[in-house]
C-alpha cells in the first residue's frame, strides 16, 4: 500500500465514524498533514512517512460527549478497529483504536458539541 492509499483509506474511515458518532450530521476534516518524518525529533533524518489526520463533528442543538464518544467506538469496533474508551479526565471523554498499524483517538469533552477524530497512518517506506 503507498503512502496517499492509506491516507485516503484514513481519512475515509474518520469520516465515517465522525458520522455515526453524531447523526444527522457529516464531519468535516479540520486538519491534514502530511506525509510527514515522525523521527523528526530523533535525529531529524528518515523519509516522510505517515499522514495525520483530525475531523470534527457535532449538532449544536446536542450537547452529548459521552453518547458522542460511545457512538464512535461502536462503529469503530464495527469496522474491525480495535477501540477502548478510556478513563475520563476533568471532563475530557476519550477512546482510542487501532487497526492495521493506523491509530485513531476520539475526544469529546463536557459542555461541548463537537466530537474530534484525529488518526494517524502506519509508517509506510516507499
Amino acid at each position: 500500500m503507498t503512502l496517499t492509499e492509506a491516507r485516503d483509506l484514513l481519512r475515509e474511515e474518520l469520516l465515517a465514524v465522525a458520522a455515526a458518532a453524531v447523526p444527522g450530521q457529516q464531519g468535516v476534516v479540520t486538519h491534514d498533514v502530511g506525509p510527514v518524518n515522525p523521527h523528526v525529533l530523533e535525529d531529524g533524518d528518515g523519509p516522510q512517512s505517515v499522514c495525520l489526520i483530525t475531523v470534527e463533528n457535532g449538532d449544536p442543538a446536542v450537547v452529548d460527549p459521552v453518547g458522542q464518544v460511545e457512538a464512535a467506538v461502536a462503529a469503530l469496533a464495527g469496522r474491525g478497529w480495535q477501540a477502548e474508551v478510556q478513563p475520563v479526565e476533568s471532563g475530557h471523554h476519550r477512546a482510542s483504536a487501532t487497526r492495521d498499524g493506523y491509530g485513531i483517538v476520539v475526544h469529546g469533552w463536557d459542555g461541548e458539541w463537537r466530537v474530534t477524530l484525529s488518526g494517524q497512518t502506519p509508517e509506510i517506506v516507499s
